[in-house]
């Protein structure tokens, strides 16, 4: 028990030995990088913040908007080219109408679809668009038929073992 006592007081006598100052310098110094640590939430916060405050509005206009039919931007610029003189119009006609941004990049992107579908022809010269084809892939698909004579989706498959 002698023993005990006397390490309790070594020990005692070693955490004395650390003066004041040096304490309360460690305690300064934890203090110091925990408000450091919540300046950089706070700051990442405020930013969060402000991107929220930017975003919410856009994200309500388009929670509003009309929802994008392919098929039928499709059909109306095949309508408005079918129209024009020689079926060539200026992209910026076509797309372009004073219609708000929204709509004017559903009717390039359109365009672009009609394009890689073969309906139209974009030419980046002259920046014009012609039609090719009045029939839309949509409809060709509607129309096709399997090579074994059955409806689309009325197969049954096969079950596999796992």
């Amino acid at each position: 028990m002698a023993l005990e006592e006397s390490q309790r007081e070594a020990l005692t006598n070693a955490d004395i030995k650390i003066s004041y100052g040096d304490l309360v310098r460690e305690h300064v110094i934890k203090f110091t990088d925990e408000a450091r640590s919540l300046m950089r939430v706070s700051e990442l916060r405020e930013r969060v913040l402000a991107w929220e405050n930017t975003i919410a509005p856009i994200l309500e206009t388009e929670e509003g908007a009309s929802p994008y039919d392919i098929c039928a931007y499709s059909r109306r610029l095949i309508t408005k080219l079918s129209g024009s003189s020689g079926e060539v119009l200026q992209l910026s006609e076509l797309v372009g109408g004073g219609g708000d941004r929204r709509e004017i990049s559903r009717l390039f992107l359109t365009s672009l679809m009609l394009a890689n579908s073969g309906n139209v022809e974009l030419n980046q010269n002259d920046q014009t668009c012609k039609l090719l084809s009045r029939k839309l892939q949509s409809e060709v698909l509607e129309a096709y038929v399997l090579p074994s004579g059955d409806e689309p989706g009325t197969r049954k498959r096969k079950k596999v073992p796992v």
